[in-house]
């Protein structure tokens, strides 16, 4: 079945049900307001003989109450009509052939009426005292009449709109089927390299538009496959990288540990060859452990549920903590290590996360290793740039950076190259932390000389301590 076909179809089934709704609708509403109607002609006229009545038995003319009700035989909607006194004396009785006045019950409404009779019952009163009761029976037959020639009138409209309409869409899709087919071929083709020419369509109207949105999205998904496929490349060596960077501080440890629980050559080493091994299987476990915390934290920060856990932070204990963790793994790594703070730090505070960031000075301290030649100094320290920013940099004297590279070492699984010996987490990681932190990263870096990366954090200062001191309150070598 075509498109076209289904199209009538389903419209022409949605218009054959609006249509019976509307019959129905229309035939409903008019027999609820012929029984209001009817209802209110009952109310006044019981109304009106509770009215005579009352008057004629008050005065205790019950002779001309019946004279007077006797020009209600003239009224064809009356079905019966009884009248009686408090005694249940009948007083006057009109009842149309075949209707028994006995045994009826006044009926809750109008429109809850047993049979073709609406029964009304009401008792006629005088200064609160009770005179006689009034039963009145509405003929309802008129309406029943009325209400089957108007369904079928509405039934013979329905199936006219009906036709009329089916007949208006059956033209509608044969105008547009030729437009419809091309954005069948135009869909049927979102998965191809190239789509077919449609044929020359008005941008302005419906069809137009579908048609350049079905454009608009194979450039789209083909756009989304080329991110897909290099997503499973950045993955393909995410994996290689991993392998590749975990193997040297893997093999590293596996060695020192060989060699240290070797019973033979254990008793050949000296003191300080022992301490050596130790120092090279502490240093290759905290690279192993680096690399995972850097994966595990990298994950953790792209999660939309993570939340900082920022509090008030001493800047001065948090860099003397820092160095005293750092100091081991530069001196291990056979560098010098240099750690200075300001004079006028003691008053220093910042707010954010300690554990977080206390892992980016990690890796700024870590790539200093991995990047400064055997004898080089590694600097960590703290300026003071303003009263409320605070820069916290590490240097170191390697190679330095090109300029042209220094906006992708920021990136994901992004190393410096063929000498680069982790998986390229640890900067990008840095920045999602500096982003989390109102802080931002500089980078200063001179060909041969070396580099100085800077995690510039808000920070807060009591009033005396903005001003310059200069001078440097503790520097030390690593190595000693």
């Amino acid at each position: 079945m075509t498109l076209r076909s289904k199209f009538v179809l389903y419209t022409a089934g949605i218009a054959a049900v609006f249509t019976v709704f509307m019959v129905y609708d229309r035939v409903r509403t008019a027999r609820s307001e012929m029984l209001d109607r009817a209802g209110s002609r009952a109310d006044y006229i019981i109304s009106f003989v509770t009215d005579i009545a009352a008057d004629q038995l008050a005065a205790g003319s019950t002779a001309d109450l019946g004279k007077i009700l006797k020009g209600f035989s003239h009224f064809d909607r009356i079905s019966y009509l009884r009248v009686s006194d408090s005694r249940g004396k009948i007083l006057y009785r009109l009842a149309r052939p075949g209707v028994k006045i006995d045994g009826r019950l006044p009926d809750a409404d109008i429109f809850t009426s047993a049979d073709d009779i609406y029964d009304v019952s009401c008792d006629i009163t005088r200064d609160d005292r009770r005179l006689g009761t009034i039963q009145l029976g509405m003929s309802l037959e008129g309406i029943k009449e009325s209400t089957q020639t108007l369904k079928w009138r509405g039934i013979a409209v329905g199936i006219i709109f009906f036709t009329l309409l089916t007949a208006v869409i059956w033209l509608l899709t044969v105008k547009l089927g030729r437009h419809l087919d091309a954005l069948l071929a135009l869909a049927g083709s979102m998965n191809s390299e190239k789509l077919p020419q449609e044929p020359q369509l008005d941008p302005r109207t419906d069809i137009g538009k579908i048609a350049s949105a079905l454009r608009e999205t194979h450039s789209r998904l083909k756009a989304e496959e080329v991110c897909r496929k290099e997503a499973e490349t950045q993955k393909e060596d995410f994996f290689a990288m991993t392998v590749h960077d975990l193997k040297q501080p893997l093999t590293s440890l596996k060695a020192a540990i060989d060699l240290l629980f070797s019973e033979e050559d254990v008793k050949s080493f000296s003191k300080d060859q022992v301490r050596s091994l130790s120092i090279i299987a502490g240093t290759s476990l905290r690279m192993l452990n680096s690399m995972v915390v850097d994966v595990l934290n990298t994950a953790k920060m792209k999660s939309r549920d993570y939340t900082p856990e920022k509090n008030r932070l001493s800047l001065n204990e948090f860099m003397r903590e820092c160095a005293e963790e750092n100091a081991v793994s530069v001196k291990a790594a056979n560098k010098k290590w240099h750690f200075s703070l300001p004079k006028d730090i003691d008053s220093t505070w910042m707010f954010g996360d300690h554990d977080m960031l206390k892992r980016v000075i990690g890796n700024l301290v870590l790539n200093a290793i991995q990047y400064t030649p055997e004898g080089g100094a590694i600097k960590l320290g703290v300026r003071l740039s303003s009263a409320d920013k605070a820069a916290i940099y590490v240097s170191d004297e390697g190679e330095g950076i090109p300029d042209s590279f220094r906006e992708e070492i920021f990136k994901k699984y992004q190393g410096l190259g063929k000498s680069s010996k982790n998986i390229g987490l640890g900067l990008a990681f840095c920045k999602m932390v500096a982003d989390t932190h109102s802080a931002r990263i500089d980078v200063q870096s001179e060909m041969g000389k070396g580099t100085e990366v800077s995690f510039v954090i808000p920070v807060s200062r009591a009033a005396d301590s903005s001003k310059e001191t200069g001078g440097v309150e503790e520097s030390y070598d690593g190595k000693k």
